[in-house]
């Protein structure tokens, strides 16, 4: 068998040392030193048993414990890494097949979150760049990166950028892989640094809302929400609708208000397009996301089921990319869990009688990862993405909406936000069950719900 270890912690070498075998081969490291950006290969093998071994990795300020067991038969070979305080090691697989096995183990000093948690430094922000994402995503589920407290301690955060900041699960690193993916939206393919799942995506969005309305680029409408002190789960007032055009009047883009957007994508926020007959101003037609997805050579998957605009099961969602499993792949982009699906649970249901949701989750439903979200979830009604959380969640009545020209926005009672197909009133003064407006206060002149917004 074979353990290939990475250094990626600046100015350090670490020394191979402390070798045991307790069946097998005595492991040994070629080099047996390893500096910055460079790699080791440890080796140990065994004829008729299994082989099971243990050495350090070691610095003047850092170790790193690594055990293995590499079993005789089919069985998977298990290798495990205890780091010092601090410090980070990721795995290339979540098991190694059994036989002849190859092992890549990629050693970190890690970025500092919330309660001290510890996650990946992402290498898409380093000069030169390398793709690490699978190990800066899988790093977003260690322990305390995204409980209940980080979503707690964003509650009283502030912005003069129209939108209230998400909880931050990469210790800061969101804004520079935003910034990144602003790059490509605005230069197109001759900005080449992101993983090609990433841009497959960004240019997607970045095409949908300059072509989907007949009308021209699309306008973003953020609810203008202000977190009321000592509420928990948070209440927020919401007042009005903020605007944010994706293109000016001549067709350019708007980078602050493009940037606003894809920070809240990264964050997990709601968005509705816009794209119900029943919606749209007099003369306006949209194309609806998902078919829009569907014209597009994205590889996507059919989720399983999510909790939008249904009293049980969704069963209209399909998620970008195609991802099994607890566990981010090789060579992988940021965005590997992104949902879309319709307002109204009917596959049968023709365009133009429903709008559809989009939203960037933790992980793909139907395994651990996003059980784990889900009842984090359940406690904050925080929208929860692999990077972060946010509190623009239909839940509370504070989606985000995507909408051609001539569609505005209007703070209502009974529903609390703007109503739209998949989120009319049930009856008169009643809101859809799944909707919970305790969580949302509104002004006491908001007008009242027109009927046309009454199923």
């Amino acid at each position: 068998m074979t353990i290939e270890l990475s250094n990626h912690i600046p100015d350090m070498t670490l020394r191979f040392d402390n070798a045991m075998s307790q069946s097998g081969s005595l492991p040994q490291a070629l080099p047996a030193q390893i500096e910055t950006g460079k790699n080791t290969s440890v080796r140990a093998s065994s004829k008729w048993k299994d082989c099971t071994g243990s050495f350090n990795l070691e610095s003047a300020d850092a170790a790193f414990a690594v055990s293995y067991v590499h079993p005789l038969g089919p069985q998977a070979t298990i290798v495990g890494v205890t780091p010092s305080e601090g410090y980070l090691s990721f795995a290339n697989a979540a098991t190694f097949p059994g036989h002849n096995s190859l092992a890549k183990i990629k050693l970190y000093r890690g970025v500092a979150t919330g309660k001290e948690g510890l996650v990946a430094p992402l290498a898409l922000l380093e000069t030169p760049a390398r793709n690490n994402c699978q190990d800066f995503a899988n790093s977003m589920f260690g322990s305390t990166v995204r409980d209940v407290s980080a979503i707690q301690a964003a509650y009283t955060g502030t912005t003069d950028k129209g939108f209230v900041p998400p909880a931050d699960f990469t210790g800061g690193q969101l804004a520079g892989f935003v910034a990144q993916w602003l790059q490509r939206w605005l230069k197109g393919d001759t900005y080449a640094g992101l993983p090609m799942q990433d841009a497959q995506l960004i240019d997607l969005l970045k095409s949908y809302t300059k072509s989907a309305a007949n009308t021209g680029p699309l306008t973003m409408w953020v609810p203008q929400i202000t977190y009321r002190t000592n509420t928990e789960p948070a209440i927020f007032e919401l007042t009005e609708y903020r605007s944010f055009a994706f293109a000016d009047a001549s067709g350019n883009w708007q980078e602050d208000n493009v940037s606003a957007f894809l920070t809240l994508l990264a964050s997990g926020s709601h968005f509705v397009a816009i794209s119900a007959t029943k919606d749209l101003p007099s003369g306006t037609s949209m194309q609806a996301f998902d078919t829009y997805v569907c014209g597009s050579d994205l590889q996507t998957k059919v989720d399983i089921g999510n909790s939008q605009y249904a009293s049980l099961v969704n069963l209209t969602g399909k998620y970008y990319l195609n991802i099994d499993g607890d566990f981010a792949p090789e060579d992988c982009g940021l965005m590997l869990s992104f949902l879309y699906g319709r307002t109204v649970n009917n596959l049968l249901s023709s365009p133009g009688t429903y709008n559809t949701f989009i939203q960037l989750e933790g992980w793909q439903s139907g395994g651990a990862r996003h059980q784990t979200d889900f009842n984090t979830y359940k406690k904050t009604l925080w929208n929860i993405s692999t990077y972060g959380a946010s509190a623009y969640s239909e839940k509370r009545a504070t989606s985000i909406f995507l909408a051609p020209s001539g569609w505005t926005p209007q703070v209502y009672q009974t529903t609390r936000m703007m109503p739209y197909v998949g989120a009319y009133a049930r009856s008169k003064g009643k809101p859809q069950p799944w909707l919970n407006t305790s969580l949302v206060s509104i002004p006491a002149d908001a007008p009242e719900l027109p009927l046309r917004y009454v199923l």
